[in-house]
């Protein structure tokens, strides 16, 4: 009897591990069958290389590199010597890019290892019986409906409000926060113009929480919620960031059909040095600028709601991520703005802030001179055409570990510690 119990229990632990390995297999041919069915993009294998040009040989080799080759994925673009540059590079080409940066004398060092793998990780995720969970990044729906939702808890202090639809027809949502009063200054918030920047609304729904929820209860707060309005615009390209969520979790542009590639970089598209330099003529780039300036339903959109409220708009954030900087304008020349004493002293005591919450650091400088040239900004054209003094671009977390691709758990601190730096702006605003 204890042989044939002994024969029956190894029978039955090879036909249990059979059948475990058996539905792994099927689960994985399932899961890679939905995702061919549903055109979803991936990214196994694939890596975010880091070199830093050491002389101008290099940095041309790179330059050329970002112009011609569309499937190098350029998180970091060259700017500058010595200016680390991020690129995302296919898995079956990693061997030839590693050899020519050992071949011109680029030292690399791999970011990400595993591109899928850390996306895999930061999967986004819906509400769930109603309840917005801030910690985990939502889909447009979910971010539209809290957005409701903080209209109908506060109706005091805050309004939903709309400034048009996308080309795929999605209302662009913001809200308004803040006590009602005459005259009052106003900041904006602009977010998620890049798709692919989910840090972004995140950290911008948690900062409305913060002030809804620390009014009556937070002296500073509320004596910033009586002087000045904030208006927040959370995703003001829900096409793209829709489409992060459901077929490419690295795309970046509009979806707008222009021509034979889709989608135009909605940061080149404002009309102010249209064209100029880091932009490209070549729809299929992840920075082409478009047929023309505002070609963009979204684009023309906030043009449009910012010079009927220019009057009161003090301060412009055009909110992005990584790279830990708030920038000035301008993103067109190197040249500095009239304002750049006033812009860049605000922009210092705001990062101060910052740092005070969780010791991150924040540079501080103008777009062109600080990360690299970006012609057809949002911050510029604000600037420039809005008349707002205080215009700025501002990357949020992290320095390049994980790039767009940040872990959910570090939404709250990026929030907490981005929120040190609005205060101080709001406060500025306030005083003038």
């Amino acid at each position: 009897m204890t042989l044939l119990r002994t024969v029956f229990m190894v029978s039955f632990l090879y036909y249990f591990e059979c059948t475990i390995f058996t539905m792994k297999v099927l689960l994985l041919w399932l899961t890679i069958a939905v995702a061919s069915a549903m055109n979803i993009t991936r990214f196994d294998g694939e890596q975010v290389l880091r070199v830093i040009p050491q002389d101008e040989h290099q940095l041309q080799q790179l330059t050329k590199l970002e112009a011609t080759d569309f499937e190098l994925d350029f998180w970091k673009r060259p700017s500058g010597l010595f200016h680390p540059v991020d690129v995302r590079v296919p898995k079956d080409r990693l061997t030839y890019f590693k050899k020519l940066f050992g071949n011109t004398g680029m030292n690399h060092t791999v970011m990400i290892d595993d591109l899928q793998q850390l996306i895999n990780s930061q999967t986004s995720t819906s509400s769930v019986n109603g309840e917005f969970d801030f910690n985990k990044y939502n889909r447009i729906s979910a971010i539209n409906a809290q957005l409701d939702k903080f209209a109908r808890t506060y109706p005091d202090r805050a309004s939903v409000f709309t400034i048009g639809q996308s080309y795929e027809g999605r209302v662009i949502k913001g809200i308004k926060v803040g006590i009602p009063g005459y005259n009052k200054p106003a900041v904006v918030l602009e977010g998620t113009i890049h798709a692919r920047e989910w840090i972004v609304a995140a950290t911008l729904l948690y900062n409305i929480k913060f002030l809804l929820e620390g009014y009556d209860s937070d002296s500073k707060i509320t004596e910033v919620m009586n002087k000045v309005d904030f208006y927040f615009i959370p995703v003001t390209n829900p096409d793209g960031y829709e489409y992060t969520h459901t077929n490419n979790r690295m795309w970046r542009k509009t979806r707008s059909r222009t021509s034979w590639c889709i989608g135009v970089d909605p940061n080149r598209n404002f009309d102010d040095h249209f064209g100029g330099a880091g932009t490209s003529r070549n729809p299929c780039s992840d920075i082409y600028h478009g047929p023309h300036a505002f070609s963009e339903v979204e684009t023309k959109a906030v043009s449009n709601w910012v010079l009927a409220k220019k009057a009161h708009i003090k301060a412009y954030l055009a909110v992005h991520s990584y790279s830990q900087l708030w920038m000035t304008p301008y993103g067109w020349t190197s040249k500095l703005p009239r304002d750049y004493s006033a812009q860049l002293g605000l922009a210092r005591r705001a990062t101060q802030a910052i740092r005070r919450v969780y010791g991150t650091y924040f540079k501080s400088g103008s777009i062109a001179n600080t990360i690299y040239a970006a012609s057809g900004s949002s911050c510029d054209w604000a600037y420039e055409k809005a008349k707002i003094k205080y215009s700025y671009a501002i990357e949020l977390r992290d320095k390049g570990w994980y790039g767009f691709i940040l872990p959910a758990n570090q939404i709250k601190p990026s929030a907490k510690e981005f929120f040190a730096g609005l205060l101080v702006v709001a406060e500025q605003v306030a005083k003038e």
